[in-house]
């Protein structure tokens, strides 16, 4: 059976596109990033709680919030979610060549925030060198919904907290891959990925 890296937050879209997959046959492996202080150690325990509802047995936590701290301190504020997108690809494809996966699962979904303008996806493939799969890519936000409704993961979705605040007032809906290379330069963001650390969680257990 082919092995998948899913990007998993404590949101609606990334849960249903888990479970897509995982029908199409795919055994999925969740990671989450933990952006601590961007974000509430809630997060950990939603998404804890969606793989159980998912039959997902395997989740690691990416401890991704102090790479981040570094480079919003470095960055043009405007690029962050497509460096910190680019970023989440690189640790999953870390994550990847430990498991043996082939590929990295994403929520995205067309336009529905910035770093998913067709300009920025085609940018952050450009971080990794593995295949993305996108299965809610062309649904509208009520279509994935009503998915989450079915699969039984809205409700633990929409419990609070809610949206990270890394996001900028105003994000870039268009770059160039020079840009980003340049902002990630600016950020030393090959050295940080590789002091990220990836934890293998207990999923239904109490550790965040």
């Amino acid at each position: 059976m082919k092995k998948a890296i899913a990007l998993l937050s404590s949101g609606i879209d990334s849960p249903v596109a888990a479970q897509i997959m995982k029908e199409k046959g795919l055994e999925i492996i969740g990671l989450h990033m933990d952006s601590r202080p961007f974000t509430d150690s809630r997060q950990i325990s939603k998404t804890k709680r969606l793989c159980s509802k998912l039959g997902i047995k395997k989740l690691y936590i990416a401890r991704h919030g102090l790479a981040m701290s570094e480079i919003i301190r470095n960055i043009n504020r405007r690029f962050t979610c497509i460096v910190c997108r680019r970023l989440m690809f690189r640790t999953a494809e870390r994550l990847a060549e430990k498991e043996k996966a082939d590929f990295i699962i994403t929520g995205e979904n067309l336009g529905q925030v910035a770093s998913q303008t067709l300009d920025n996806l085609a940018i952050n493939d450009r971080a990794t060198g593995m295949i993305i799969l996108r299965p809610l890519l062309c649904y509208d936000k009520q279509e994935i919904v009503n998915m989450a409704k079915e699969i039984g993961t809205y409700e633990i979705s929409i419990e609070p907290p809610g949206c990270c605040r890394l996001v900028p007032k105003n994000p870039a809906t268009k770059s160039t891959i020079e840009q980003i290379e340049k902002e990630e330069a600016r950020a030393g963001v090959s050295n940080l990925v590789d002091n990220i650390v990836i934890e293998k969680a207990v999923i239904g257990g109490a550790q965040d």
